[in-house]
């Protein structure tokens, strides 16, 4: 009988990642670096076309359609995808387990929107704790400045889901982030050009707030470094620059300019303790601390809309 251990690393050693050369169906897109072995993994995008959504089948080694926003955890066992359907109802979340090729589909206890008969409200940006113990889904109110309800939090493998209130948050792209030791989350407070970014526990408690500017983020391995001893947000309007600040004394560490593009979807994140994943010049890739292109991972024309999404990937 394979240790948990054994079998997850050979779980890896089999499914492979998309090398060099493959083409992002839908788009001009193309992979140019061999993705495997690296810190992060290609998980899913989205193209110019709204209901066209595409993720990494590493059992066909292809990307092929997908009916949502869809995330894989850290050890790659397990892909989760939030599901939207027309029908009356809360949404929900299906998982598959690649070990067995088992799927499940998690109802979702989201409170429904007293505004809207029949509906519930808004959720988006599911996002895998590092440990890969729990998936978090944000939960909001509709709106052009939308403010939070709350987080769901779902259990792996158990698949149990708890509805956690956090009222009141400035919810922009990626909405709540994991802190790095899995316990606790981070999101936005204020309004949009005064805020702040606040600490919450798994209850819900605030923990602590730092007075930094921009928003956490959630590409790669997240918000924060893998040691924890720093975090980046995305700092400036249309997130040209990227803040890396202390974690313990919130002061800044350094700002670093990286590249735009109004028709590519915002990427940033730690890739590894000097790197960030982020937009450079003609695509996605890796760049250090000085704003420095280390290497480019993804291609991307100029005109090309694109929407991807990086998750993290464990250490085997």
């Amino acid at each position: 009988m394979l240790t948990n251990l054994t079998a997850a690393l050979a779980l890896t050693a089999v499914l492979g990642a998309p090398p060099a050369g493959t083409e992002l169906p839908g788009t001009d897109a193309k992979i140019v670096a061999d993705l495997a072995g690296r810190p992060v993994q290609l998980s899913y995008y989205a193209g110019v076309v709204p209901d066209k959504r595409w993720a990494w089948d590493p059992a066909k080694k292809a990307f092929v359609e997908t009916d949502g926003p869809l995330t894989v955890s850290p050890g790659e066992r397990w892909e989760a995808t939030l599901l939207r359907r027309p029908t009356p109802g809360p949404p929900s979340v299906r998982f598959a387990d690649r070990r067995t090729g088992r799927e499940s589909e998690v109802k979702l206890p989201v409170p429904e929107d007293p505004e809207r008969a029949g509906s519930h409200l808004n959720t988006l940006w599911p996002t895998w704790s590092p440990d890969g113990r729990h998936l978090l889904v944000n939960v909001f109110e509709p709106g052009d400045e939308p403010r939070s309800e709350g987080i769901v939090l779902i259990d792996v493998p158990s698949l149990k889901a708890r509805f956690v209130r956090i009222e009141n948050a400035l919810i922009t792209v990626g909405g709540f982030q994991w802190t790095r030791d899995s316990k606790g989350v981070v999101v936005r407070w204020g309004r949009n050009g005064a805020s702040a970014i606040r600490q919450y526990d798994l209850t819900g408690a605030v923990k602590r707030t730092w007075q930094v500017r921009g928003r956490p983020v959630g590409h790669g391995l997240g918000t924060f470094s893998p040691s924890g001893r720093r975090f980046v947000t995305a700092c400036t309007s249309l997130e040209k620059a990227a803040c890396v600040w202390d974690t313990r004394t919130g002061k800044a560490v350094t700002r670093i300019d990286i590249a735009f593009s109004p028709v590519w979807g915002p990427v940033l994140g730690w890739y590894d303790e000097q790197h960030l994943l982020a937009p450079v010049r003609d695509g996605f890739g890796v760049v250090d601390l000085k704003g420095k292109v280390v290497q480019t991972l993804v291609k991307v024309g100029k005109k090309q809309q694109i929407y991807p999404w990086f998750d993290a990937r464990a250490k085997s």
